[in-house]
């Protein structure tokens, strides 16, 4: 047994072999396809049983470069949105934007039972559309603060950027890394059937958020059921320093919103597709 999980190249190196030896355990067979609108389409029920070609240890080393060669755009596309985010997370904004819900929250405690929610939407929005995830890290700097502001423990301060972006992960709409890159793997138009989707993601992040409210509403009536009560300490030593939220912040929010609703739009209508 592993002591602790195996890297992620070690799973891969293990799911090749793995894939190796079933080109010499399964038939071997291929589909018919043809060009619809641009794209090349599996054309159903046109399977039929071909020579075998069981692989050998060279095309196991040649995997990784051929995988690389034919999903290059696909490589290029995650490296431009990571790089995207980076530069959106360097102004400041989305913390400066952050740190103005807290101070709200902080001056209008009848509004705190609508801050956690309104907190975690915003989390599963950005989850949903360019993949928010580990970068949430950052974000508990301000979130714990928060919680403990309006008298919730460190379990409320996790929960509100983790589980919000959780569920909008789950429920993506045009997240890159995942719906992505599945529809240019199926060679559909990115951003396609997003309107389930959102209905998915409806869903997900209402059910996060009734499952936050409810521990919540739970601290409120008995601070006992929280799991922290013997050890947390109210003393929080690296708050981050206070942000303004200007006119150059909301622009840039802006921007960020607009480009996201020109890639759906785009995507969906003006056939703007990996290839």
């Amino acid at each position: 047994m592993f002591k602790k999980s195996p890297d992620a190249l070690v799973i891969i190196c293990l799911v090749l072999v793995f894939m190796i030896l079933l080109t010499w355990l399964i038939p071997s067979g291929n589909y018919d396809r043809e060009i619809v609108d641009g794209s090349e389409r599996v054309v159903a029920n046109t399977y039929k049983q071909t020579e075998a070609a069981p692989q050998n240890i060279g095309a196991l080393l040649m995997a990784p470069i051929k995988g690389f060669q034919g999903a290059a755009h696909i490589i290029g596309f995650v490296l431009l949105v990571g790089g995207a985010f980076s530069m959106l997370t360097a102004t400041g904004a989305l913390d400066a934007g952050l740190q103005s819900v807290v101070r709200y929250a902080q001056k209008n405690p009848s509004m705190r039972h609508m801050v956690v929610p309104l907190l975690m939407v915003l989390f599963s929005i950005a989850g949903c559309t360019f993949g928010m995830s580990e970068e949430n890290l950052v974000f508990i700097m301000i979130t714990i603060p928060l919680a403990r502001s309006m008298g919730y423990d460190n379990i409320v301060g996790v929960a509100i950027p983790f589980v919000g972006s959780a569920a909008g992960f789950a429920g993506a709409v045009i997240n890159p890394f995942t719906v992505g890159i599945a529809q240019g793997i199926a060679e559909l138009p990115i951003g396609s059937g997003a309107s389930y989707r959102w209905f998915v993601w409806a869903i997900f992040t209402t059910i996060a958020i009734v499952f936050v409210m409810r521990y919540i509403l739970r601290l409120e009536s008995n601070k006992v059921v929280s799991p922290l009560r013997n050890f947390q300490s109210d003393k929080f030593d690296n708050a981050p320093s206070e942000l303004k939220f200007t006119g150059r912040h909301m622009l840039i929010i802006f921007l960020f919103v607009g480009s996201l609703l020109l890639l759906m739009y785009g995507s969906n209508y003006e056939g703007w597709y990996i290839d």
